[in-house]
C-alpha cells in the first residue's frame, strides 16, 4: 500500500529535523572550540603579561647595591631649601642602624617637587645607604612625586598592604585621595619600580 502524502511530508520533516539538529551540534562544537581556543590563547596572555610584569619588576630593581657607609653627599654646592632638608633628614634616619640597613638595600633615584612652587624641588639617588642629594628634579630620575610637602610627610604614615587601607580613612588619608582626585598628587614610576618604592616609603616612616 502506497505511504499516503501525510506520511510522506512526516517522513521528509524528520529527515529535515534531524539534518538540522547535526547541523546546530556541529556548529555547537566548532563554538565550543572557538572558545576553548580563546581561553587557551587568554591563559597564554597573561602569562606572557605575567612574565613580562616579573621581568619589569627585576629589571627596575637593577643591580643588588654594595652596602654604603651612611654618608650623604649634596651635589650641588649652593643646595637648595629642599635639598638641605632632605639632605639632613636622610642623615637623621641613616643615624638609625635599621633605616641604614634599609637603605643598604636601595637601588634608586627619587624626585620631590613641590607643586605649589616647581623650584622647591630635590633628588635623592641611593645607592645603599650612600646617598646624593641634588637640587631640581635630576634626568632621567626613577621615581617622581609632585605633591604639597605637607602631603608627602602624611603619606610616610600609610603603611602597607592592609594597614594602607585602614590608613586611607584616617584624616591624612582622605587629604591624600583628595589631592590624587583633583591632581594635586601626582607619582611617576612608582609601578615599574614598586619594590624600591615601598623600601623608599618604609625609609621614610618614623620608627617608633
Amino acid at each position: 500500500m502506497p505511504a499516503s502524502p501525510r506520511g510522506k511530508e512526516d517522513s521528509v520533516s524528520k529527515r529535515k529535523r534531524r539534518k538540522l539538529e547535526a547541523l546546530e551540534a556541529k556548529r555547537e562544537k566548532k563554538a565550543a572550540k572557538r572558545a576553548r581556543a580563546r581561553r587557551r590563547m587568554r591563559r597564554l596572555f597573561l602569562l606572557a603579561l605575567a612574565g613580562g610584569a616579573a621581568a619589569a619588576v627585576k629589571k627596575a630593581q637593577g643591580p643588588k647595591p654594595t652596602p654604603g657607609s651612611g654618608n650623604v653627599t649634596m651635589r650641588d654646592a649652593e643646595p637648595g631649601p629642599l635639598a638641605y632638608m632632605m639632605g639632613e633628614m636622610v642623615k637623621g634616619f641613616l643615624a638609625e642602624p635599621a633605616k641604614k640597613a634599609l637603605a643598604d638595600r636601595m637601588n634608586v633615584s627619587v624626585a620631590i617637587q613641590d607643586l605649589d612652587n616647581p623650584d622647591m624641588a630635590a633628588t635623592m639617588i641611593f645607592r645603599g645607604s650612600d646617598v646624593e642629594v641634588a637640587n631640581g628634579v635630576i634626568e632621567g630620575v626613577d621615581i617622581y612625586i609632585g605633591t604639597e610637602l605637607a602631603l608627602l610627610l602624611a603619606l610616610s604614615g600609610a603603611g602597607k598592604g592592609k594597614q594602607i587601607l585602614q590608613w586611607l580613612k584616617t584624616e591624612d588619608g582622605k587629604k591624600v585621595l583628595n589631592a590624587v582626585k583633583s591632581g594635586r598628587f601626582k607619582v611617576k614610576g612608582a609601578l615599574k619600580n614598586a619594590p624600591q618604592m615601598a623600601l623608599f616609603q618604609k625609609f621614610l616612616t618614623p620608627t617608633g
